[in-house]
């Protein structure tokens, strides 16, 4: 009983540490707290609470307690690794793409969870397949695929419960992108005026606009704001605007912040064939 309780306080421990660290130091990415910093912070969370739902579930209901252990090392080893992740991306292994390695971390830390929760799955059915009784007399004629799904159905009922539970945690990822991605369109939108501000401008002048004209043009498209101008002032021009996620709608390319510690960005080159 008593190592049971510090194997808990251990994995609680590991959780929260783990936690509070990924925040911080995905908060220092993002260049403090700015816009779509709370989006990121809650991207690094998702696989603790990922491991706090395989968690709950194992122990609410009656998991075998040597799956149980196995499963709370391998969170601890999770939880733990994030953070010493984001260290080294950060401050170890400094790299232009680092931004986007930190990006990545919870995706990583999710499909261990993920791997976590098959192996609990599986281990678990071997253990109830060796101890259970058969409870009733298999006919004959069934054939092995219906006697093996027939098997797998009656899995006891925790394994059900993790099995839901993880296609609602996928879900609920499928939607928290999906959000993020809906909140882009209104930047997609502004994005492409000032593309086509740009390419008229060309047409008209038989230059680029400079970075003045652009901001006279758009004062609302600061830096603070997560745009950025870089320009020779004659033949080459970049536009670089923020964004939460992917989203094939956005033009230009899509990467690291040049300018900023901005995690996520879309950036569009341009130049000017008439000028001189």
């Amino acid at each position: 009983m008593r190592s049971r309780t510090i194997i808990t306080w251990l994995t609680v421990s590991a959780w929260i540490l783990g936690a509070l660290c990924s925040s911080v130091l995905m908060a220092v990415v993002g260049g403090g707290w700015k816009q779509g910093v709370p989006g990121y912070i809650a991207w690094a969370l998702m696989p603790y609470a990922v491991l706090a739902v395989i968690l709950l579930s194992a122990r609410l209901f009656r998991i075998d307690r040597s799956v149980r252990l196995a499963a709370a090392w391998a969170s601890m080893v999770i939880t733990l690794g994030g953070p010493l992740l984001y260290i080294d991306a950060m401050y170890v292994h400094v790299d232009a793409q680092g931004a986007l390695v930190v990006l990545m971390i919870p995706v990583i830390q999710t499909a261990l969870s993920m791997l976590v929760v098959a192996v609990m799955i599986l281990w678990q059915w071997r253990i109830r397949r060796i101890t259970a009784k058969p409870t009733y007399q298999e006919d004959r004629k069934t054939s092995p695929l219906t006697t093996t799904l027939w098997r797998v159905i009656r899995c006891n009922k925790p394994l059900r419960i993790i099995c839901v539970s993880s296609a609602i945690i996928a879900a609920l990822l499928y939607l928290l992108i999906s959000l993020l991605q809906r909140a882009d369109l209104t930047t997609i939108g502004i994005a492409k005026e000032v593309d086509a501000f740009i390419i008229q401008y060309c047409e008209d002048n038989k230059s680029l606009p400079t970075a003045g004209v652009l901001q006279g043009q758009f004062p609302t498209l600061t830096r603070e704001a997560g745009w950025f101008y870089y320009t020779d002032d004659k033949t080459w021009l970049r536009v670089q605007y923020p964004m939460r996620w992917w989203n094939k709608k956005a033009i230009g390319e899509r990467r690291i912040s040049e300018f900023t510690a901005t995690v996520y960005a879309y950036s569009v080159d341009y130049t000017c064939k008439g000028a001189p």
